[in-house]
């Protein structure tokens, strides 16, 4: 009987654990819903973004990243917003720092 609560008492905890646990198309929505909050996006952009987000929290998800790379993903981000987005939307993302770190962390 202990073993088989023993055994229960596992498969509960990775069960809970995989719920847990969001994948990077979530993220990437999330990151997208926020940006729509403060500029506008044609759907073009909403795809676009979307794509890259994604990209970004898989590549940030993989374990033993090094800070270096962690930096040059950010970078990479930051530029791709700065390159699409135009300078009244840019504007509006740089006066919100939160976002901002959001959006390219």
């Amino acid at each position: 009987m202990k073993k088989f609560i023993a055994t229960l008492s596992v498969f509960f905890a990775f069960t809970i654990a995989s719920f847990a646990q969001t994948s990077p198309a979530d993220l990437a929505k999330k990151d997208v819903a926020s940006l729509s909050e403060v500029v506008t996006l044609s759907e073009q952009n909403k795809a676009t973004f979307m794509e890259l987000f994604k990209k970004k929290h898989e590549a940030l998800s993989k374990p033993g990243l090094p800070d270096d790379k962690k930096k040059v993903i950010y970078k990479s981000i930051d530029a791709k917003l700065r390159g699409t987005l135009s300078a009244e939307q840019m504007a509006k993302i740089d006066s919100n720092p939160e976002l901002l770190k959001q959006l390219t962390q």
